[in-house]
């Protein structure tokens, strides 16, 4: 995986991380399912970090995250299929790895990456085991089916969750706005009152058109002008117009 795609991973496994996977029973309930339908002590939905590993939903284990460096996820986002290893003792990349040679002493992984539509993968849904073992064709195909139904639901609680942020940012701004609009209604009709009297007092003949009265009415423009102007920069938050 190229730095560029990596980085962007890590930010879209960022915004996965500030999901509550407790909300709901949806995923404790594929994790519990993936663990009984393919027979293994131990199953989790793990979210791979730039350090860490993340163990999100776990059905097994208590732990809630692992060093990167000792994760066996490492290796299963490198796959777009399931990585399975059934006997970690006897593969070079993980024979020395304190989570084999010492407690809880794995043995058996397996992992089907979390995979984005955009194609990116975030984690695994993961099995492990205390002894040597394997999957049937058919568990195989499970596990690649529960994975892909829990990226669903996750790309589904992102989506829900943003347009929950954008409907309380515009309900938000639209209070602001009509708070806006009353408080300065009043500001409005000052200048422009100033203006109708000005013309006023020039139709009725008690103004003579001269300097003076110019200067008066060029004030009051402007006045009216900077009203709105204050007025337009608050509601929209510019200062540029």
């Amino acid at each position: 995986m190229s730095s560029n795609n990596e980085n962007e991973r890590l930010e879209t496994v960022q915004r996965f991380l500030q999901l509550d996977y407790n909300k709901s029973t949806e995923f404790q309930d594929i994790v519990d399912l993936a663990s009984q339908l393919c027979e293994m002590s131990v199953a989790l939905i793990t979210l791979l970090d730039k350090n860490v590993n993340w163990l999100k939903v776990r059905s097994g284990v208590d732990l809630e995250v692992m060093p990167r460096e000792t994760s066996f996820c490492q290796y299963g986002i490198q796959q777009d299929n399931i990585l399975i290893i059934p006997d970690a003792t006897k593969d070079s990349r993980f024979n020395n790895n304190p989570l084999v040679q010492s407690d809880p002493n794995l043995r058996f992984y397996a992992g089907a990456p979390l995979i984005l539509k955009n194609g990116l993968k975030l984690g695994t849904l993961c099995l492990f085991d205390l002894k040597p073992n394997n999957l049937t064709v058919l568990q195989q195909k499970t596990l690649s089916v529960l994975s892909r139904q829990v990226t669903f639901l996750m790309e589904l609680e992102l989506s829900h969750k943003l347009l929950q942020q954008q409907i309380k940012e515009t309900e938000s701004k639209n209070e602001s706005l009509r708070k806006i609009a009353q408080f300065q209604s009043h500001q409005i009709r000052q200048p422009l009152t100033a203006i109708m009297g000005l013309i006023e007092l020039v139709n009725d003949g008690a103004q003579p058109v001269d300097e003076g009265w110019l200067k008066m009415f060029s004030k009051a423009i402007n006045n009216f002008d900077t009203t709105i102007h204050d007025i337009v920069s608050e509601s929209i938050g510019s200062e540029d117009l």
